[in-house]
């Protein structure tokens, strides 16, 4: 967890929001957004993330009502209808689990030739990225293009830098399989942890990755497209091809 500066407490504001849950200081969170909401009741973005701040803190039932209020003031927000579609489907047990899971610092621990820590491009806006955790578990999604890292709602966080797109696509194509975790989260920046877990028989003898220093990409700026940090992505989903046709 990040240490989080003095707030002023007169002032609320949505940047002092995010950066209560950047630092995953949830309880303040809920303090500044519900300041937010007080002066503003109608204000759609403090109210989905006071919900997830509850969510973080075990409040359930908490979290459900304040997204309804979402869906009253806009019942087409992608936000709320999705956090709400994965809370249905889960058992309140399960979901005191998932909002107060601790992720052993073990899930950290490199291994020469399979893991890699990356810092990604092209990182979605800060509101999307105060909604993550170090240690959480995100995914890969081939494009033609790129590697896109996404929620498992399938909301966009980041890319993958272009070269190390191109290396992976190339090994998950040929059978590869890998887990990505948050490795850190600020407001402009996102690092992820890439874990070797399977290798394709065209690559059985060959590793992943070369060391296990930190990646940086040195991929040209203005190269690749401006990727869909839309919560939805695509339209359809395909298994035909990576370049599939949603926060």
């Amino acid at each position: 967890m990040g240490t989080l500066p003095t707030m002023i407490s007169d002032h609320p504001t949505a940047d002092i929001a995010i950066a209560a849950a950047l630092a995953q200081d949830w309880k303040e969170a809920i303090r500044i957004n519900l300041a937010i909401v007080k002066s503003d009741k109608s204000d759609l973005e403090a109210l989905c993330r006071l919900a997830f701040a509850y969510l973080k803190t075990g409040q359930i039932l908490t979290a459900k009502r304040t997204y309804q209020k979402v869906l009253a003031l806009d019942q087409y927000n992608q936000i709320a209808s999705k956090n709400l579609k994965k809370m249905s489907t889960l058992k309140k047990k399960d979901m005191a689990n998932e909002a107060c899971t601790y992720m052993s610092p073990m899930i950290f621990l490199e291994e020469p030739g399979k893991t890699k820590i990356v810092e990604c491009v092209h990182v979605a806006p800060s509101h999307v990225l105060s909604t993550l955790s170090a240690g959480q578990e995100v995914f890969l999604k081939p494009k033609q293009h790129g590697i896109e890292v996404r929620t498992s709602s399938n909301t966009y966080i980041a890319a993958l830098p272009d070269d190390m797109s191109f290396k992976l696509n190339k090994m998950m194509a040929g059978g590869n399989t890998y887990q990505t975790i948050v490795k850190g989260v600020e407001k402009k920046s996102v690092k992820v942890m890439l874990r070797e877990l399977t290798r394709g028989k065209k690559f059985a003898k060959q590793p992943s990755f070369t060391s296990t220093t930190s990646y940086v990409s040195f991929a040209k700026s203005g190269t690749r497209e401006t990727p869909d940090m839309t919560p939805t992505g695509e339209d359809a989903d395909s298994d035909a091809s990576p370049e599939e046709s949603e926060t």
